[in-house]
């Protein structure tokens, strides 16, 4: 079941700075989704706990796990869904200083610096990077930004006709160990033609495709209690080792997941709007 979300409204509704970067953040339940909309500004969707669907209306859908960050320019047509309770953060750049920043949507790898900018600055429950010191570092961030390495995708998507299926399947059910033969006989082709399409349609295999999905899906569990191993089994691997070797072919560490939540409640954006006079990233 979805669930009809008017966040954009919500959005619209908060006093949106022309003049300095606003910061909005708020929790998502599973299965909500954001209608077609746009914006007047540049928005940038930070996630520190679950995944997020961005489509693009006729082109793309962006998805990204929590060390990426997607980047929406203004007056662009999209709309999102999350599968499962999602804790994001939305900064709203002014037009005046996205000039150097993507014309097109898609997906900007946060520096270090970046990330850790708009952690404190949650931490802070800052709202408007406004004054002196706010100006300052709304100039940091955005160099950061501009410099940041940028992707169309982590996880690319198809509509093609035998893709599609086995796409949606296994980003519900990462765990799945159906090989790429059995697919076939269910979508009604050949392991030949999937594999073909997989290349020509995605630029990966069936393999790495699902590991990705599988990658994207172990973020939130490995903020929780459960143990690698538990969460190797759900993930569909045999044992923990293959899981390990699966994260740090991607360059990760499953040991070294980040822990920290973007909890801050919107509300608390909205009522309470804190502006950057008397801060300092030593304090």
């Amino acid at each position: 079941m979805k669930n009809n979300d008017t966040n954009h409204q919500i959005v619209s509704t908060v006093s949106i700075s022309q003049e300095h970067i606003t910061i909005l953040n708020d929790v998502l339940t599973a299965h909500t989704e954001v209608g077609l909309h746009n914006h007047a500004w540049g928005q940038l969707n930070v996630i520190n706990s679950g995944m997020i669907e961005t489509d693009i209306e006729g082109d793309i859908t962006l998805l990204a796990p929590w060390q990426y960050a997607i980047w929406i320019p203004a007056g662009l047509n999209h709309s999102s869904h999350n599968l499962k309770t999602t804790e994001y953060c939305s900064i709203c750049i002014p037009l005046k200083l996205c000039n150097n920043l993507p014309e097109k949507a898609c997906i900007i790898n946060l520096t270090e610096i970046g990330r850790a900018i708009i952690n404190t600055i949650l931490t802070k429950n800052i709202s408007y990077l406004s004054g002196r010191k706010g100006e300052s570092l709304a100039t940091v961030f955005i160099d950061q930004l501009e410099d940041a390495s940028k992707a169309m995708n982590y996880l690319p998507n198809s509509k093609d006709k035998y893709l599609q299926p086995i796409l949606s399947y296994l980003k519900v059910n990462p765990g799945s160990n159906r090989t790429l033969n059995e697919w076939a006989n269910i979508v009604f082709t050949s392991e030949k033609t999937l594999t073909r399409k997989f290349k020509s349609e995605l630029n990966m295999s069936f393999r790495e495709w699902r590991a990705r999905v599988r990658f994207l899906n172990s973020l939130p569990l490995l903020r929780t209690e459960k143990t690698i191993q538990e969460i190797s089994y759900l993930l569909g691997y045999s044992n923990t080792s293959s899981f390990i070797i699966m994260f740090e072919k991607l360059g990760y560490n499953p040991r070294k997941v980040p822990q920290k939540h973007i909890t801050t409640p919107l509300s608390q954006v909205t009522f309470k709007c804190v502006e950057l006079t008397n801060f300092s990233l030593a304090s």
